[in-house]
């Protein structure tokens, strides 16, 4: 069971993946968390600094306010001063303080007094009524000099009323109560900008808010718990069901306020999300391109092997006059180096044995020559004897010129005769050079049919013959061929032995229609599975001590391989052995060239 395996090719690249991944994602952790640390920090100052600076403008204008009021209050009631200088001098006071609409008080009868600045009246809506109705409930807190509250008028606008304890001249103490507009003081909480911001009396309740909520301020309610029960003095993060926010808080002095600020998480991290995305995206960025870096050096890598694996595959084909470029100095390289040294030991080694098979196939020509040559003397030696025995009658018949002329007709054919046998035996004994050609099979089995078949019939075995018709040539050397048909006939003849048999030939195109098939059956004892499964290796022999080389059917095998063919041994359908040799008919021509250029440097 074959295991699966990843080209190296993969393995580099998964390789510097997971690194790259592990790189990048310890760095941008390591950054993110750093900025994240620092943006945490940052963000608690920032949102002290906010809340201090919202904390000390509200307090600078509130004590500007207190300060007005005072001096209102000491003009108004000091006795010394009659009223159009009272009236001279309170009008730089409300001209200085625009926000501050009216100024009321009691004199020392209970009755109301009331100054006021007519144009604020004006823009708040109001009338002088309206303003003491206002002033009414304002109420001193026991334990504190200013009480700043926010009241509403019948239109709905908010104010903020002040009130305050004073110390006339005669050392009585009046309160007074200064109605404000919150423009102001709104302005300075806007200044936090996109922080949520609140002004809160002593009470908690709100004066100025800022935000989308109106008066609705249980959130700094609850930051202010969240103060209290962590103990912390100015800033503290808290978790809430709508989400995670900051707060910061401070105190204001005057009028004993509280500014309290927050901000969402999610609006104070945006720049560290938007780095930590960044980052992200860089690091893809870099994997990518280390990516597409590692797809070209895997490349220059492995390129190179696979140029190697293809020459092995070559070289595992029989083509040994391969080699690789060598293009680099490396282990790879080196490999390269010994790979084409390697290749050319083998092409040498292999041209010694196509040497040696050319002996080999020699040397079992000459064999078979020795097996016919007892049937090629009594086969020439027929004609010859007709040859003389006509010659001589010729001599006596001179007088007589047909009968001169018919044997001299006989003496031709009988010499026609046996310079075939002799040129056949010739032309199969010859040292070739094994050229590739198209061929006939069915010449093939009919010159090799001639040469054996007297040699045959003197052992009482009768050669048969059935060739298909219309067969194709094939690519291939007949002298070669001839000879594995001759090697068979004659295996045939001494296994069927003394009591005489019969060996066939046939031809016929395989079932899809790419080979030619030739079967050569005989009616001897056959073969059993063990010597079918050896008969084809070298030196294996079934006939006794020198009666044979052991190498006739070795050849042929080689012979068979060499025309890319295949044979086959078998039980024949009536008794003896059957040979079966498949030759394709579409090998490339390149293929006998190969084999027609090896042959010839060899020969």
């Amino acid at each position: 069971m074959n295991k699966f395996s990843f080209p190296i090719r993969l393995k580099v690249l998964i390789t510097v993946t997971v690194m790259l991944m592990l790189v990048v994602g310890v760095i941008t952790s390591t950054m993110a968390n750093l900025f994240h640390k620092d943006k945490t920090a940052y963000v608690r100052d920032y949102s002290a600094g906010v809340t201090e600076d919202i904390r000390t403008g509200a307090g600078t204008i509130l004590s500007g306010y207190i300060s007005a009021t005072r001096m209102l209050s000491e003009v108004l009631f000091a006795d010394y001063i009659d009223s159009a200088s009272k009236n001279k001098l309170t009008k730089p006071i409300f001209a200085a303080y625009p926000d501050l609409i009216a100024f009321v008080s009691t004199n020392s009868e209970g009755e109301p007094v009331l100054l006021y600045n007519a144009t604020a009246m004006q823009a708040a809506n109001i009338e002088p009524d309206g303003v003491l109705g206002l002033a009414a409930p304002a109420s001193r807190r026991d334990d504190a000099d200013v009480v700043v509250q926010m009241v509403r008028t019948e239109s709905g606008q908010e104010l903020v009323t002040l009130t305050a304890s004073t110390v006339s001249a005669d050392n009585s103490s009046r309160t007074v109560v200064a109605v404000i507009s919150p423009t102001r003081l709104k302005r300075v909480l806007r200044r936090a900008g996109a922080f949520d911001a609140v002004l809160l009396g002593p009470d908690r309740q709100p004066i100025v808010t800022t935000g989308d909520n109106g008066n609705d301020v249980r959130w700094a309610h609850m930051a202010l718990s969240y103060f209290e029960s962590l103990g912390a003095s100015r800033v503290v993060e808290y978790e809430l069901p709508d989400g995670h926010f900051i707060a910061a808080a401070g105190r204001v002095e005057a009028g004993d306020l509280t500014v309290v600020t927050r901000i969402s998480a999610s609006a104070a991290y945006l720049t560290a999300r938007q780095l930590l995305n960044n980052l992200i995206i860089v690091g893809l960025v870099i994997v990518v391109i280390a990516l597409l870096g590692g797809v070209l050096v895997s490349r220059r890598l492995t390129g190179s092997l696979e140029h190697l694996s293809q020459a092995v595959r070559k070289i595992a084909k029989g083509d040994f006059n391969v080699s690789v470029e060598i293009d680099s100095g490396d282990e790879i390289g080196q490999l390269s180096r010994s790979f084409n040294e390697m290749a050319d030991e083998l092409n040498v080694r292999e041209h010694s044995l196509r040497k040696a098979q050319l002996a080999l196939v020699q040397s079992e020509k000459m064999a078979a020559v020795g097996t016919l040559s007892a049937g090629l003397a009594h086969e020439v030696k027929n004609p010859l004897s007709a040859v003389l025995g006509y010659a001589q009658l010729a001599k006596r018949k001179l007088s007589n010129p047909e009968s001169l002329k018919e044997h001299l007709d006989t003496i031709e054919t009988e010499t026609r005769r046996c310079n075939d046998i002799i040129g056949n035996l010739m032309r199969f004994s010859r040292v070739e050079k094994g050229a590739f050609a198209e061929t006939s099979i069915n010449e093939v089995v009919k010159k090799s049919v001639g040469i054996v078949d007297h040699q045959l019939a003197l052992k009482n075995v009768r050669i048969e013959t059935d060739l298909g018709e219309d067969l194709p040539p094939i690519l291939g050397n007949a002298n070669q061929l001839q000879q594995v048909l001759m090697n068979l006939a004659i295996n045939a003849q001494q296994a069927i032995g003394e009591d005489g048999g019969t060996v066939s030939f046939r031809t016929a195109m395989n079932d899809d229609n790419d080979s030619v098939v030739i079967t050569v059956d005989d009616t001897g004892p056959g073969i059993d599975d063990e010597v079918a499964a050896s008969i084809f290796e070298p030196f294996f022999t079934t006939k006794a001590a020198g009666d044979g080389t052991g190498l006739g059917l070795s050849v042929t095998y080689g012979i068979i391989q060499d025309h890319k063919g295949d044979i086959t041994v078998s039980a024949a359908p009536g008794g003896g052995a059957r040979f079966e040799i498949r030759l394709p008919i579409n090998v490339a021509r390149e293929t006998g060239a190969e084999n027609t250029m090896a042959m010839e440097s060899v020969s």
